[in-house]
């Protein structure tokens, strides 16, 4: 990965409002925690040349508990403040795991080692990966080596927050 940004620490209120957002469902809070996603952007985001923007996405069966997934509701609002396209969610498949904040350290790395599965080339491609929270960035490195399997010239990764 080129370079990881969170825009803020994990930490009340927001914290809250995350946990409001994805366990409550209250989906209204996306278009607030994106637009404080793009008032703290990374200091690279306006140097690079994005071809697409790709959302952290969820298992199957973890879409299918929660209805939606919290990360490309908030990769929608950065894409279309950015003018770029969002890469389709079809194009990875993500195998269901025990959840990451359940686990300690080096659990994480070893629980998302092989999880993703590109389905296509994205040859050349600079991408802007985004998640909603990001601790030891297990997760977003998975994904960037099968994003880079596939072709990828650069990842970026942006998460809107991370522990403190």
């Amino acid at each position: 990965m080129e370079a990881l940004y969170a825009s803020y620490e994990y930490v009340p209120p927001l914290r809250q409002l995350l946990h409001a957002f994805k366990h409550q469902k209250q989906l209204y809070l996306a278009e607030v925690l994106a637009g404080l996603m793009l008032s703290q952007p990374p200091v690279w985001l306006f140097d690079q040349q994005f071809d697409a923007i790709v959302a952290m996405p969820l298992s199957r069966p973890r879409l299918f508990k929660r209805g939606f997934n919290q990360s490309r509701l908030l990769a929608q609002a950065v894409a279309q403040s950015l003018d770029c396209p969002l890469l389709a969610a079809k194009m990875i498949r993500r195998q269901h795991r025990q959840a990451q904040s359940t686990l300690k350290g080096a659990q994480r790395f070893l629980n998302v080692k092989g999880v993703f599965q590109v389905n296509g080339r994205l040859d050349g491609l600079s991408l802007l990966l985004i998640d909603d929270v990001v601790t030891t960035g297990a997760t977003m490195g998975a994904l960037t080596q099968s994003l880079r399997k596939a072709g990828a010239a650069q990842v970026f990764g942006w998460a809107l927050s991370r522990p403190n």
